[in-house]
């Protein structure tokens, strides 16, 4: 791989991880007037973290190993990246003297089948002599002068191209460096593009940075090629307007923002619409989904699957051919909102259950039935199913033997169907003895989401880790390199709340 392709990619590197650092109000950067109007992808950070954004990312990076403030913590990844990268500079020595505290970078357009591409990272220098010796020297050997519009710039092997545009280093490839270029000498500049500046206008005023993709714009581009026939309808949809997603840091961790279709997070759920009902699921889950409506959710799965194999009434019949189940009366028509636990830090001990709300216990029973037949038809040797042998009673059927070393239930009973993996899954799905919302992660997990927000996915990290070195992970020496920078994180949560027709969408990640 050339070095200058390397160095982009430990520059790429510095920008994810000190994405910094919100400024006051919805503008973008100045890298935004290198990036041609039009662009189909854009997206930027500040390199340098400052008021509360600055407070909270010292906080949360003092949690991790290592010492000192945010700073410190950045120039030691960075000479990390660097030294690994095998670019040839050292990030203290040839980038740090120069580096500004801006960075974005660009996708201006796309060759129909995604041979080639406008793409450029763009860099503030503070020290414009000091970048192009940082340049020459990662070009060193594979690059060659070259000169477009007045502007000089090394061209590299596999069209590669890096050079200083108005005060900012630019590394990408050549089509990326001239549309830089052809910004910079009179170009539209993305910050006057009026879809781009609309979208923008409802990004968080505090923020990290942001990425902001052109959909529509995309979308042509991607009409243009073969494969654009095999998109599925539903899936288009998110091409209908701009889509942009930002990034924030509170002392529990980080958020990430968006908006997109309603109709197309229905079928997304861990960046779904919550029910609010996660924090009633059992205090030991460490996965934990609650949401609205599951015969929505399905709807939209049921809707994509008919896209490719011929219509809905294929589906339709497909199902009732295989389960004499009619896909609307028996299936969806009684569906409502649902939830979803998984609990358990070793092998021996994992359980969870699904529960769906029904708003018709006779459908819901010939539902229960039908299952019950199928499991029967296809049981394996050793496996029996019988009626539902579980206390409280109720409606269902239960699994044991084989290789399960727990009993599966499914019932229905106090208006929700149960698929149950154990008994005391069952019990605590219907009625738990103490709940997430008693927990200070998931209390965590919901402030980093923000109040906005109803939770419909909850991850925590430390049982997952648990549960994978009781697994084996234990042995691994990749883990155990990995496990001290694992171990501070608490819980990745999602969740939305309707805004219009569409829905906003934010996914967190808490740092304990």
């Amino acid at each position: 791989m050339p070095r200058i392709a390397l160095t982009l990619i430990a520059l790429t590197i510095a920008l994810v991880v000190a994405a910094g650092c919100g400024k006051d109000g919805a503008s973008s950067s100045g890298a935004a007037s290198l990036a041609p109007a039009g662009s189909l992808v854009y997206g930027e950070a500040t390199l340098a973290p400052e008021g509360d954004q600055k407070a909270a990312i010292d906080a949360l990076l003092a949690k991790f190993p290592g010492d000192g403030n945010a700073g410190e913590h950045i120039r030691s990844l960075m000479e990390k990246a660097f030294a690994e990268s095998d670019s040839g500079l050292s990030y203290e020595s040839d980038v740090e003297p120069w580096l500004g505290d801006e960075a974005g970078f660009f996708v201006s357009e796309i060759e129909p089948e995604g041979e080639d591409a406008g793409v450029a990272l763009v860099v503030a220098t503070e020290d414009e002599d000091k970048a192009e010796d940082a340049i020459e020297k990662a070009a060193e050997g594979e690059g060659t002068q070259a000169s477009y519009k007045d502007h000089d710039y090394y061209a590299l092997e596999d069209d590669g191209a890096a050079g200083l545009v108005d005060g900012w280093v630019v590394i990408g490839n050549e089509r990326g460096f001239k549309a830089a270029v052809d910004t910079a000498e009179g170009g539209e500049p993305i910050e006057d593009d009026e879809a781009f500046e609309r979208t923008l206008e409802d990004a968080p005023e505090e923020r990290l940075g942001f990425l902001y993709m052109n959909s529509p714009a995309l979308y042509e581009e991607l009409q243009k090629s073969a494969s654009a026939a095999m998109l599925p309808q539903q899936l288009r949809r998110v091409f209908d307007e701009p889509l942009l997603a930002t990034v924030n840091a509170g002392d529990k961790g980080v958020r990430f923002e968006g908006t997109v279709p309603a109709s197309l997070l229905a079928g997304l759920p861990v960046v779904a619409e919550g029910s609010g009902a996660a924090s009633e699921l059992p205090s030991g889950s460490w996965l934990a989904m609650a949401q609205p409506d599951l015969a929505r959710t399905l709807e939209s799965y049921v809707d994509l699957v008919a896209g490719t194999v011929g219509g809905r009434d294929v589906v339709a019949q497909q199902l009732e051919a295989a389960t004499g189940l009619d896909l609307e009366q028996d299936v969806l028509s009684w569906m409502g909102d649902w939830s979803v636990f998984v609990r358990g830090t070793r092998v021996s001990d994992v359980d969870g259950a699904l529960t769906i709300e029904t708003t018709d216990e006779q459908a819901s029973g010939r539902f229960i039935e039908a299952v019950g037949r199928l499991v029967r038809k296809d049981s394996e040797v050793g496996r029996s199913v019988g009626p539902l042998d579980l206390p409280g009673g109720g409606e269902g059927l239960t699994m044991r033997g084989g290789e399960l070393s727990r009993p599966i239930h499914l019932l229905q009973r106090e208006g929700k169907v149960v698929m149950a993996y154990g008994d005391a899954a069952a019990r605590d799905a219907l009625d738990p003895a103490e709940t997430l919302a008693d927990t200070p992660a998931y209390a965590d997990a919901e402030a980093v989401l923000g109040g906005d927000y109803a939770v419909s996915f909850y991850l925590a990290i430390a049982p997952v880790l648990e549960l994978a070195q009781s697994a084996g992970a234990a042995s691994s020496e990749e883990f155990q390199q990995a496990l001290p920078y694992l171990e501070p994180l608490g819980a990745l949560v999602g969740g939305a709340h309707k805004d219009g027709d569409k829905l906003r969408s934010a996914f967190g990640l808490t740092v304990r």
